[in-house]
């Protein structure tokens, strides 16, 4: 394994902390991505435990914009372009608040989730979409079929990355299919990520940095076959993977052979040659310049500071950016995060109307991705004076 990208420390990036646990001080983990020479897989050198994480979880889908229509289109594209059978079995594997499975449902398909997030199970089962609380495993899978059958569809969307010990999950997947079936899963794409410059999406959640041939040869291994690649925007650069057991009747489609030509393009799978790695990692430290120049040059105008995003992103950003000192508050739109603090730094977060309640003079929009939603949500405060800041992909004031 070599370090080819390294970022400033953090807690987990997701554990915001209620108010009598803020003068707890959390312990920073190194935030490094590794190369594993051997394969071409990318992925981080320290590994928090999965349990911290998920039992302490309190995020859902629907405080991501867009991600509801992004799966409703994600399902009519499955069952467009796969014709899974009729009435079949979908079982998601960290299916939160049943979303995508209610997409399937209203297809007429059968549907499980499974998900240990306290509370999102009986949230979830509440709007119809049966749900076990429980962690997924080989035993668990064959449980499931003893009780339900094979699925015809197998998903877990943003979770597979999210996996350490990988290779026993997926031997789990595989349990529930037989060669109809179809297994299917949306990650970060570490090729987009470089591209669109979306380093913040590297946090401890997140184990594995996917490429698309390094995955190829893994899932071969392990009796499976990737029949197609789809590139989405969701999170900033993502791709959905479609596989099937080895033998399965659906073709591969060019897609795979497509996407790894361009990653060999960008410089990935040379031997010896990390250079996609050194011009990634300088592109964000030439961003973290600029960014903290301007902060200077405000601090010097007694210019005040706010945040604006709480999400696990929003951790990596302010660290790496070292803008512990310079904000005085978070706001985010998502109710679950309202009066708890941000990992480690401790930032109070806010209902976004304390931008009017307490108006700072600058806001850094931490959750960039969304910036023009925030801006047309919020011209009242550009009217009033104030002025935002996107840090990513490149710094801008508006």
């Amino acid at each position: 394994m070599e370090r080819v990208v390294t970022l400033t420390a953090t807690p987990p990036a997701d554990s915001y902390v209620a108010k009598d646990m803020r003068h707890l001080t959390e312990e920073t983990i190194p935030l490094e991505l590794y190369l594993c020479t051997d394969c071409g897989h990318t992925q981080l050198g320290h590994v928090i435990d999965a349990e911290e994480v998920y039992l302490n979880y309190i995020y859902e889908t629907a405080s991501t914009l867009g991600l509801d229509k992004h799966f409703v289109q994600c399902a009519d594209t499955v069952m467009e372009q796969f014709t899974p059978s009729k009435g079949g079995l979908v079982v998601d594997i960290g299916s939160n608040d049943g979303c995508l499975l209610e997409c399937f449902k209203n297809y007429g398909m059968k549907v499980i989730g499974i998900d240990p997030m306290p509370g999102i199970a009986e949230k979830a089962s509440e709007r119809g979409i049966p749900t076990y609380s429980d962690f997924f495993t080989k035993d668990y899978a064959q449980h499931l079929v003893e009780k339900h059958g094979v699925a015809t569809v197998v998903t877990s969307n943003n979770l597979v990355a999210d996996t350490d010990d990988l290779t026993s999950f997926i031997e789990g997947v595989r349990l529930l299919m037989n060669q109809e079936s179809i297994f299917f899963f949306e990650t970060f794409y570490l090729y987009l990520q470089i591209l669109n410059n979306v380093w913040d999406f590297t946090y401890h959640e997140h184990y594995s940095y996917f490429t698309v041939k390094p995955m190829v040869d893994y899932f071969d291994r392990l009796g499976m076959e990737i029949i197609d690649i789809a590139p989405n925007l969701t999170k900033g650069g993502s791709m959905r993977c479609t596989l099937q057991l080895k033998g399965g009747k659906r073709q591969v489609l060019p897609s795979v052979q497509e996407h790894i030509s361009k990653e060999t393009d960008m410089g990935f799978h040379i031997p010896g040659d990390n250079l996609v790695f050194k011009r990634y990692e300088d592109k964000i430290s030439q961003g973290k310049r600029e960014y903290m120049a301007m902060v200077e040059t405000l601090k010097k105008e007694n210019k005040t500071i706010v945040g604006y995003g709480a999400s696990a992103t929003s951790t990596t950003l302010m660290y790496h950016y070292e803008m512990d000192g310079t904000l005085q508050y978070l706001v985010d739109d998502f109710e679950a995060k309202h009066g708890l603090y941000s990992p480690g730094l401790h930032l109070p977060v806010f209902r976004s109307d304390e931008l009017y309640l307490n108006p700072p003079d600058y806001v850094v929009i931490l959750a960039w991705r969304y910036y023009q939603k925030i801006i047309d949500r919020h011209q009242r405060f550009l009217d009033l004076g104030g002025h935002f800041i996107v840090p990513l992909p490149e710094l801008k004031v508006i």
